[in-house]
């Protein structure tokens, strides 16, 4: 067995006229009550109270593998190559399968979870497949439209038809207006200007889906910072993603309750 270590993202420093201090792996910063020596002997070396201590306060350990029972992951895509090696470098096994995979298919390949990334407005399709939660497989979808890309929860309680009739919602008067958008693009009769993604977007694209679908595999969806005190968790948020910006803005989305007869 190897000599513990420290968490990944904690660090151990010295303060002049302060002594030992830690950095835990949210930021924040606390005085050790110890000298730098004993601290770093406790981190090399045979079990003490201080390394005890360390243990107890979660600041010891490895970083998180992809789980064996959540890491088959079929991903639905035009251009799946990037988004597969990505997720395979992350410890997951994905499968790549055509963008219009029907239910039947996706599930005979026995996923734990399904990443759909569609270079344009999502496909009406993606609303059939929300029945993948009833399975028991976490649903992720990412879209583009124009030069902005709408990841949403990764599925969970909040399934693509919820953001869909949550942003036709918050769209107000124009909600026509969107609802055609999609429609007429589903058909193929919508005008679109040069913007697909080049190698550069998907590589933004493709992080921002592997974190999210990590998260959820790792089971650390939430958890506040120094940086970021309450971040939405993943399972509840919509990112919108501004391509050529690289501004990125999450917004709180919630299951609509279904509708009375």
């Amino acid at each position: 067995m190897g000599h513990p270590r420290l968490r990944p993202g904690c660090s151990v420093f010295t303060v002049e006229g302060r002594g030992t201090v830690l950095r835990d792996a949210a930021g924040q910063m606390f005085d050790i009550a110890l000298p730098d020596e004993a601290v770093r002997s406790a981190l090399t070396g045979a079990e003490t109270e201080a390394l005890a201590a360390f243990r107890k306060a979660g600041h010891l350990g490895e970083r998180a593998r992809w789980p064996e029972d959540r890491a088959r992951v079929v991903v639905l895509a035009d251009e799946s190559a990037a988004l597969c090696e990505a997720l395979r470098r992350a410890g997951a096994e994905p499968v790549a399968a055509p963008a219009d995979s029907s239910l039947a298919d996706v599930l005979g390949g026995d996923p734990a979870a399904v990443c759909a990334w569609s270079d344009g407005p999502a496909p009406s399709a993606w609303r059939e497949l929300d029945v993948l939660v009833d399975h028991g497989v976490a649903w992720q979808r990412a879209s583009r439209e124009g030069r902005h890309v709408l990841i949403e929860p990764v599925a969970g309680a909040v399934r693509h038809r919820d953001v869909v009739a949550r942003r036709l919602a918050a769209a107000g008067s124009g909600h026509r207006h969107l609802a055609e958008f999609w429609a007429q693009h589903d058909a193929g009769t919508a005008l679109h200007g040069e913007e697909t993604t080049d190698a550069a977007d998907l590589a933004l694209v493709v992080a921002l889906l592997v974190t999210d679908l990590r998260a959820w595999a790792i089971g650390s969806d939430a958890g506040g910072s120094a940086f970021q005190p309450e971040p939405l968790p993943a399972s509840r948020r919509l990112r919108v993603v501004g391509l050529d910006t690289g501004a990125i803005s999450d917004h709180p989305v919630l299951p609509v309750p279904a509708s009375a007869p």
